[in-house]
């Protein structure tokens, strides 16, 4: 993607600092890339419907303002997954899929991230009252001490999946995040339904029903690792600075998002009080309603960036230049297909979904879920090309580059989001606004910088040919 220099490792440049070492590969990439997405299209697919069932149910149990409270957690919470765990299997999946020691790679991940993990756990449970006042939302304490100890077990999960990720073996990610859903279903319900008490208390227990299945999530990882722990021989071992060379950008990145959610969370319903009663459930249906449906395509296509890693990392160490530029080139062309057709469908059918999966909401909220839905077409668009676009710069080793323009882009939404939240024309609309802005803005940065890099190695290569040329060679 940029520069020949890194594209062409030789027995020389190995001994070099922090150089890719070369991997064979048997099959076609574009046959990987298809069959990994496939694989994780299907499991996202079926968590995403199992998470809508749980999701209309829920909402009756809980009520808005019960999910108002269940979502002001979550903010906090993935800020501390994206610090301890977010970023550690794609860095992982890069790692083993370029060529290093698998063994060290896993061993290593774990000894860094597990006590950082706990660390979180640590702090979400010991700070809750603290966070939730400052949320102006003191009730969601509780939830944030159901929710502590899913830091630690997300943490494991993460670098169990990078592993396999690395392997383009995608199955046990896909089934691991089908248990999640399945296991927070049952319990989820059955804390909610069986046990009266006060929205706070009913938003707690979900959360509760979040720990338990991330935990039953990371024994059956763990069982299926050490049914399969074979690894692959390779001379290659994983010196630490280059996994925190790797990981470092790429946590940054993914740090990004979970922060602007945070920044809602602590601005949102505290704007949008100053002109309506109803803050809290407005925020309740954005974050939990709205965004639990058109996170589905995102997710989808999310399978897209997660299968081009593998694959592409080692099309970059073995230096096929031409091979990883098809493989861009069918990654976004995949994602802006699956996201176009879904987002459009959210368009046209956002009055029939609200009806069928949100219709304990009053008329006044359906009108706005509904108004909500139909306009994320712009944002499942935008957050899907960006995902995409991440996982390719990331495994042609430009890891720094999405973490710039993702904040320039979640900047922009911190500039504009306050004014459009201080306005009543705009209400809880200023969120999605701003969301679709900041993700265009990085899209666009990130195919700008591809493009001007595609540009850039062709005329190098032509200019190369026209010196040959005129001596003759």
């Amino acid at each position: 993607m940029n520069g020949t220099e890194n594209l062409q490792p030789t027995a020389s440049v190995q001994s070099k600092k922090y150089r890719t070492p070369l991997v064979n590969q048997s099959k076609k990439p574009a046959d990987k890339l298809i069959k990994g997405a496939i694989i994780l299209s299907l499991g996202s697919i079926i968590t995403k419907v199992i998470g809508a069932f749980y999701r209309i149910p829920l909402t009756h149990l809980l009520g808005s303002e019960g999910l108002g409270i269940y979502q002001t957690a979550f903010p906090v919470y993935c800020i501390l997954l994206t610090l301890s765990s977010t970023g550690v299997p794609t860095a992982i999946a890069k790692l083993v899929a370029s060529g290093y020691s698998e063994k060290s790679v896993l061993n290593r991940s774990l000894a860094i991230f597990l006590p950082i993990g706990a660390l979180g756990t640590v702090f979400l449970c010991l700070f809750s009252k603290i966070i939730a006042v400052s949320q102006a939302n003191e009730r969601a304490y509780l939830a944030y001490i159901a929710l502590s100890p899913s830091v630690f077990a997300v943490t494991a999960i993460s670098c169990i999946r990078g592993y396999f990720q690395g392997r383009a073996n995608m199955v046990p990610t896909a089934l691991s995040q089908i248990i999640e859903q399945a296991i927070k279903l049952i319990f989820g319900l059955t804390l909610c339904t069986l046990i009266n008490g006060s929205p706070m208390l009913k938003g707690a227990l979900a959360c509760l029903a979040v720990t338990l299945s991330e935990t039953i999530a990371l024994l059956y990882l763990i069982i299926t690792f050490k049914r399969r722990e074979d690894y692959r021989f390779n001379t290659f071992v994983l010196p630490f600075k280059r996994l925190i060379a790797t990981l470092l950008p790429i946590s940054l990145s993914t740090v990004l998002l979970p922060v602007s959610r945070v920044f809602d969370s602590f601005t949102v319903i505290r704007f949008l009080s100053e002109y309506t009663p109803l803050a809290t459930n407005l925020y309740g249906i954005y974050t939990g309603s709205v965004e639990s449906v058109s996170g589905v395509p995102v997710a989808v296509c999310y399978a897209i960036a997660c299968s081009v890693i593998p694959t592409l990392s080692r099309l970059f160490a073995k230096g096929e230049r031409e091979e990883s530029k098809k493989t861009v080139l069918k990654a976004i062309s995949l994602t802006l297909f699956l996201s176009t057709a879904s987002g459009l469908a959210l368009f046209l059918f956002s009055d029939l979904i609200t009806s069928v999966l949100y219709s304990g909401l009053t008329a006044g909220e359906k009108a706005i879920t509904s108004s909500l839905l139909s306009l994320s077409f712009f944002s499942v668009i935008g957050l899907s090309l960006l995902q995409t676009l991440n996982a390719c710069l990331v495994a042609t080793d430009r890891q720094a580059v999405p973490c710039i323009f993702l904040a320039i882009g979640v900047a922009v939404k911190f500039f504009i989001q306050p004014k459009l939240l201080k306005n009543p024309d705009y209400g809880i609309f200023a969120c999605l606004y701003s969301d679709i802005v900041c993700y265009f803005v990085a899209v666009f940065l990130n195919l700008l910088y591809i493009i001007i890099n595609y540009f850039k190695e062709r005329i190098l290569y032509e200019n190369n040919l026209d010196r040959s040329w005129k001596r003759g060679e």
